[in-house]
């Protein structure tokens, strides 16, 4: 059972249609972990509904600042497709 408090490090492999991760009761452990996998996240639990919906902190570890910077550059320029394509060569 997940409860308040739960660490979640997420981390991608060269197939990017998958996301994985490893659940950590401490942060000092799922640090340790990230740092083995490489390109990691770490997220806090804030809240849940009947664990069915969850609420997630992201934590200043890992690739946290390109993730920031990265969603950031997307909502900014989101309904602007020409700029998008163009960052990404369609």
């Amino acid at each position: 059972m997940i409860e308040k408090g739960t660490y979640k490090v997420v981390w991608i492999s060269k197939d990017t249609s998958k996301i994985y991760s490893k659940m950590f009761e401490n942060v000092d452990h799922a640090k340790v972990y990230g740092k083995w996998k490489k390109d990691y996240l770490i997220f806090r639990l804030v809240k849940h509904r009947n664990h069915v919906e969850y609420t997630w902190t992201l934590m200043p570890y890992g690739n946290y600042k390109l993730y920031e910077m990265a969603l950031k550059f997307y909502t900014k320029h989101k309904g602007k497709r020409a700029v998008i394509e163009k960052i990404i060569g369609m």
